[in-house]
């Protein structure tokens, strides 16, 4: 279902009644629902036929966080993005953020559109927030799924590029990897789980291993050659580099120290964002994405994971004998 809604120019803003009384250009358009993570609603734009589509909406999805107490508000994202990560990377290589203002009565709307959907179980019972607030126009990396149409998109989880300096040095798993044991002996399998790849590989100084770690995450030829090009391989040793930079020492060494912990931060977020690869015809582009900075209360966790991953015996596949199963994914486990 589409929410009709209206586009006021300046400032840049939403809402669901014509605004009265304004200079600014003013545009009809519409939002429909399209995916939703444990943070945020994404929402796709549509224009109705025939109409000027204003250059702040082109190539843009919106992005609402939802209403729960531990979710940062877009200005804060925002701020930290620019603050953190955006001169990291090309711009050309990262997904775009700008504020856009939301009205009360387009969040309702929204709202009941929510309530009324089939969505995830543990989904269900997300919602927006009630009040007026500010959300986030993000590059539209999504692709055309009519038939016929030669597009393509691939959303990778590049994880931990290069090893967890807290893992025994004679480990036969990476971080990434020993984690998706440890879950798969709790019958738990994430969407990064099913990639069925090493991060590890996908940086392999051995050709074969590199191709093989691509050709296990996309089907489509011409996706496949970029990521084994300059390129994206160039990019994804920014990303390893600054994770490495950012966590030398470990989670484990972390302490109480301000400075340590969002470095800490900083690196847990680019071992969490997304790569976008899209293909269209021929032409292929790449972005970095999902940038949200991680909050100093996840420390704890991660603490606990590395310990558990360390004392389980998941690093070096020595885990206990009724989880046991040969390791055959990680880059490591052929050295």
């Amino acid at each position: 279902m589409v929410i009709p809604v209206f586009y006021l120019e300046d400032p840049p803003s939403l809402h669901a009644i014509e605004p009265t009384g304004t200079a600014s250009p003013l545009t009809r358009c519409g939002l429909t629902y399209l995916n939703e993570g444990g943070a945020n609603f994404v929402f796709r734009i549509v224009h109705p036929p025939c109409t000027p589509i204003p250059h702040r909406l082109q190539n843009r999805l919106l992005r609402i966080r939802k209403d729960l107490p531990h979710i940062q508000s877009a200005e804060f994202q925002l701020e930290a993005f620019y603050q953190h990560f955006h001169g990291l990377f090309p711009e050309k290589h990262l997904v775009q953020h700008e504020l856009i203002a939301i009205d009360q009565s387009v969040l309702a709307l929204l709202n009941t559109e929510l309530q009324a959907m089939d969505r995830p179980s543990h989904r269900a019972q997300d919602f927006l927030p009630e009040e007026d607030l500010k959300a986030l126009l993000m590059t539209d990396m999504t692709v055309c799924t009519d038939e016929g149409v030669d597009e393509v998109l691939l959303q990778l989880k590049p994880k931990w590029l290069a090893q967890s300096p807290d893992a025994p040095g004679h480990a036969k798993r990476c971080r990434t990897c020993a984690l998706r044991a440890c879950r798969a002996g709790r019958n738990v399998r994430t969407a990064t789980d099913r990639q069925g790849s090493c991060p590890l590989a996908l940086m392999s100084e051995v050709a074969e291993e590199r191709r093989n770690a691509v050709e296990s995450v996309t089907d489509d030829p011409a996706i496949r050659e970029y990521l084994l090009g300059e390129v994206s391989q160039g990019l994804l040793r920014r990303l390893k580099h600054a994770q490495m930079s950012l966590d030398s020492g470990g989670v484990l060494s972390v302490g109480d120290d301000e400075q340590g912990s969002l470095n800490l931060c900083k690196a847990m977020t680019l071992r969490d964002c997304s790569l976008f690869v899209r293909r269209l015809k021929s032409t292929i582009e790449a972005k970095l994405g999902d940038l949200d900075l991680k909050q100093p209360e996840k420390i704890k966790k991660w603490k606990k994971v590395e310990r558990d991953l360390i004392d389980g015996g998941w690093y070096t596949n020595t885990e206990q004998k009724r989880f046991w199963m040969q390791e055959e994914v990680c880059q490591l486990s052929r050295q």
